[in-house]
């Protein structure tokens, strides 16, 4: 279920701010096109401003839908491995889960064995990573 946050911030303390800067803007955005269509001094120079800015709008807004168009094929080829990443759980939490009590004396990342730093912390002698073992302590 997808939620909005518009009801959240319209109900905060905000919310009357917004409601008058954008009745403000519609205001100003009326108020700039009846000057526009009664006023022939503004078209002139409407046009004549469009005129000479015509060619940057063009280039900026071939630019934006060729960027986006790159992010969209982008977010597709990659958009099956973002949610089995970010959904799925590590390899390091696999084997220190209760129901899983096999020893961890290999780093689950680069598979090279592990030294005791302390009492329940190891450390990766390859890539230096940390970890905790909740594993019941073994006296040999």
């Amino acid at each position: 279920m997808r939620t909005t946050r518009l009801p959240s911030l319209l109900g905060s303390r905000y919310g009357p701010l917004l409601v008058i800067q954008s009745a403000a803007n519609l205001l100003l955005a009326v108020w700039l096109y009846l000057e526009y269509t009664h006023n022939p001094f503004m078209q002139a120079y409407m046009s004549n401003a469009w005129a000479s800015v015509w060619p940057e709008i063009t280039i900026g807004i071939s630019a934006a839908t060729v960027a986006a168009i790159i992010l969209a094929l982008y977010g597709r080829r990659h958009s099956e491995s973002l949610p089995t990443r970010l959904g799925s759980k590590s390899r390091l939490e696999d084997l220190e889960e209760p129901n899983n009590l096999s020893r961890l004396d290999m780093c689950p990342f680069c598979a090279t064995p592990l030294r005791a730093i302390s009492e329940g912390r190891l450390q990766c002698r390859k890539c230096r990573r940390y970890f905790k073992s909740s594993l019941p302590k073994m006296h040999v």
